[in-house]
């Protein structure tokens, strides 16, 4: 109901609108008003307000159209349902009225609904058309299939194409066969699981005979096959796939990624990688996976995919990143694969893979004569290039080593520099780099495998060590002051750390012996060793042979006093036979290098929660106190110092070739180029395989004496045990073809030198090349001697030093 004041003001408009002329002085009166407030802002127009204040507005307009349509529908709807009344029976009301505005708009909306509903109607006949055009299709194909129904049986089909015809039984039985054999194939391409299965069978049964009859479209029909799906390229080859079990498929996965040549342990303290409250140490990748997928699938039989195969990578063997780059690269690959770069973004080559080009110039990948050149087929076979090599200047980096003269010293230093080349002389870099680069790749693969052989192998009385020097320790406290934290007053500790692998059930056991010496010769390694070598004599005292595993450094293993030391320290504990195994250089990261990053690690977790290491001492003692996995030993500074130094002997020929070192009897080391266990299973160490060779170390008697009497040799003067960096700019001799070449040392990378050689004039007499220099790279053990600066025979030739001379033929003589 309407209020009292609502009902007045209503009664007012009414009185106020009955009248005309009070009605426009009213409306006059408001215009005057609006115009008023307009020019004094108190009235807007829409384009003058605000955007918040615009959305009111029209949000208002909106509801009043709404209720005036809401409005003008019920009216439409109550005129419609309610008869109109009746006019009265004067004669002023005889004439007919005329439509009202409700009754024009209800007239407009019925038209209006009536289109829609057309339309609809036009819409649902067409589909329905549609539908009955689909149905009549479908119905036609149902009683044709009926007809040419393939569920008779071959017997029925026989009958049919026969027609009651007399035929004799062996066509009748040819018939019968030849539709037989088709229901079973389509049958077995009807069934096939897989799009592999279905190209099979389409492969089979397509082929140069049907297309020579023309019966292509006929055996499509027959067995149900596709044209397209007959010309998809399948392999038919057997691929003896068997069946394994998901855990043998996993284990297969898991070993490979874990192996050496595959992946490299890390030795980062935070680098570990945590899934499920598992924490591992991490390894990185040494390839892509797409290569990795393609090698598991050369080294196993049978099939698998590489989504497969990335999906059972371990956790913790992830691909390298830039946070994980490696310090530790190898600078023969690195200098190759600069040059690979190159070449191939200037279209020389179609692939950056060094590995592959190298096996691609080789008769046998997995021949040790073709990798170190011994093979008169593939000794001068190159890599072939996509077009001819042109004079065009190339840009590119290579680690090189360079010498500083500072206070009249020089040293030695390895830097990475920017140079340029043409594209021929890069090319033949290449070519040469890529022969000596064949022996590198096939000594890394020949000794993880020997690597992994061994372990898996082992026999009761045998045992492997795998040893190496973890980066020193930098002692420290959990609160330094300034000057101790910014100065040299922090000791370091040495720890060498190693895996010990015996036959049987047992798990590898790990350990690690710390030192305040900061001593990494063979004096302080069997010093380390000493220890170990106790424990697998008290432990296991059934073993009798000894094999060890290390990388090749010649300041630490690879050299004659651990020879030494290898024929004469283990006979004192009672083993009878000892191999040395030596990864190559720059390739042997492995188990160790994660026990010395795990201690590592629990060293600085004890100093993060308050606890001081000022020493390897206190390092020791610390570790010992968590109950580690890892065995630890001391070893204290006076037992190094306290070892019998190594006596005067002479340095073994070939040292950097040697991969393999064996003692059968004390003082005696027979030693060849890469390893060899072909038959180890016969209790045979020293086949003659790879130029198997011999050499008298120390006269010592089968004794545990601790002072072995050694036989003393002088040194030999005219040959280094290793041509290193420090000999570059220095003359040698070079042995090639049994004839010697003097020459300049230019670059040295582990057992390869580069080497600018002269031309031979005569006996002893030498000149240098007219038109191109004569630069190659040859292996350490080619190079005989080194000698000083030949001195001018005549304008052209020059002449070695006589007593050198001699010393050279009496060389090439041996």
């Amino acid at each position: 109901m309407r209020s009292k004041g609502a009902e007045i003001a209503r009664r007012y408009r009414e009185r106020r609108d009955a009248d005309p002329d009070r009605r426009r002085k009213y409306l006059e009166k408001e215009r005057v008003k609006w115009k008023k407030d307009r020019e004094t802002g108190k009235k807007k127009g829409v384009n003058e307000l605000s955007e918040r204040e615009k959305r009111a507005k029209r949000k208002k307009w909106k509801e009043a159209k709404s209720q005036a349509r809401a409005r003008n529908r019920a009216s439409a709807l109550l005129q419609s349902e309610t008869p109109p009344n009746s006019p009265a029976e004067t004669p002023e009301n005889q004439r007919e009225p005329g439509p009202s505005r409700q009754r024009h708009q209800g007239e407009s909306i019925r038209r209006s609904a009536k289109r829609k509903l057309k339309k609809q109607i036009e819409i649902l006949e067409a589909q329905l058309k549609k539908e009955k055009s689909k149905t009549e299709k479908y119905k036609k194909r149902y009683h044709r299939a009926k007809k040419e129904s393939p569920s008779k049986s071959p017997r029925t089909k026989v009958n049919a194409l026969l027609a009651r015809q007399k035929v004799n039984s062996p066509i009748k039985r040819a018939l019968l066969f030849h539709t037989s054999l088709i229901e079973n194939i389509r049958r077995k391409y009807e069934h096939a699981k897989t799009n592999r299965e279905k190209q099979l069978i389409a492969k089979v049964v397509s082929g140069n005979i049907l297309k020579k009859y023309k019966l292509q479209k006929h055996a499509q029909t027959a067995f149900g096959y596709s044209k397209k799906i007959a010309k998809y390229p399948v392999d038919l080859t057997y691929r003896g796939r068997r069946c394994v079990s998901r855990n043998d498929i996993r284990k297969k996965v898991t070993s490979f990624f874990l192996r050496d040549d595959v992946s490299r342990m890390t030795t980062g303290r935070k680098q570990t990688v945590t899934r499920l409250k598992n924490k591992m140490q991490k390894r990185l990748l040494t390839d892509t996976m797409k290569n990795l997928h393609r090698r598991f699938l050369s080294e196993h039989i049978g099939h698998m995919s590489y989504t497969s195969f990335c999906r059972l990578r371990p956790f913790w063997v992830v691909t390298p990143s830039t946070s994980d780059r490696d310090t530790c690269l190898c600078k023969k690959h690195e200098n190759l694969q600069f040059i690979a770069n190159a070449l191939q973004s200037q279209g020389l080559l179609s692939s950056r893979n060094i590995e592959e080009m190298s096996e691609a110039t080789m008769c046998d990948p997995k021949a040790k004569v073709c990798a170190y050149g011994e093979c008169s087929e593939c000794l001068l076979t190159c890599h072939p290039m996509l077009k001819t090599p042109g004079e065009e200047n190339i840009s590119l980096f290579q680690w090189m080593t360079e010498k500083i003269k500072k206070d009249e010293k020089v040293s030695t230093i390895t830097v990475k520099r920017e140079i340029t080349k043409t594209e021929h002389e890069l090319n033949t870099d290449f070519q040469e780099r890529l022969v000596h680069f064949r022996s590198h790749v096939f000594n890394i693969k020949w000794q993880f495998d020997a690597y992994r052989e061994l372990r898996r192998s082992l026999k009761p009385n045998e045992s492997l060590l795998h040893i190496d020097f973890s980066e020193n320790y930098s002692c420290k406290y959990s609160e330094e002051i300034q000057s101790v934290h910014f100065g040299g007053s922090h000791k370091q500790a040495s720890l060498h750390t190693g895996v010990l692998y015996t036959t049987g059930e047992q798990a590898p056991h790990t350990f690690c012996s710390i030192s305040p010496s900061r001593r990494h010769d063979p004096v302080a390694i069997w010093a380390h060793l000493d220890p170990v070598l106790k424990v697998v004599r008290e432990r296991h005292p059934q073993v009798s042979t000894l094999h060890f595993f290390s990388d090749g450094p010649a300041t630490q293993y690879r050299q004659k006093g651990n020879f030494f030391y290898l024929s004469t320290e283990p006979y004192k504990y009672g083993f009878k036979e000892i191999t040395w195994n030596f990864f190559e250089a720059n390739h042997g990261k492995g188990a160790p290098d994660g026990v010395g990053g795990a201690l590592k690690r629990s060293a600085d977790r004890i100093v993060a929660h308050g606890g001081d290491i000022p020493d390897a001492q206190s390092l020791y003692n610390k570790l010992k106190s968590l109950d580690t996995s890892v065995e630890l030993f001391f070893i204290p500074e006076r037992d190094i110092e306290s070892k019998p130094e190594i006596p005067a002997i002479a340095a073994v020929k070939g040292t950097m070739r040697i991969h393999q070192a064996i003692s059968l009897t004390p003082g005696q080391m027979k030693y060849r180029d890469i390893s060899c266990l072909c038959k180890r299973e016969k209790g045979v160490l020293d086949c003659p395989c790879f130029n198997l060779q011999e050499v008298t170390l120390a006269n010592v008697p089968v004794s545990s004496d601790k002072s072995p009497a050694c036989g003393k040799t002088p040194d030999n003067p005219r040959r280094p045990e290793m041509i290193e960096v420090k000999h570059i700019g220095e003359w040698c001799v070079v042995n090639y073809d049994n004839k010697a070449y003097p020459g300049i040392i230019m670059d040295a990378e582990g057992h390869s030198v580069k080497v600018k050689c002269m031309q031979r004039h005569g006996i002893n007499q030498f000149k240098w090349p007219g038109l191109r220099d004569d630069i190659c790279w040859y292996h350490d053990w080619q190079v005989l001697c080194l000698i000083p600066e030949p001195q001018a025979l005549n304008k052209r030739s020059l002449q070695i030093e006589a007593s050198a001379w001699k010393y050279v033929e009496q060389q090439l003589q041996n």
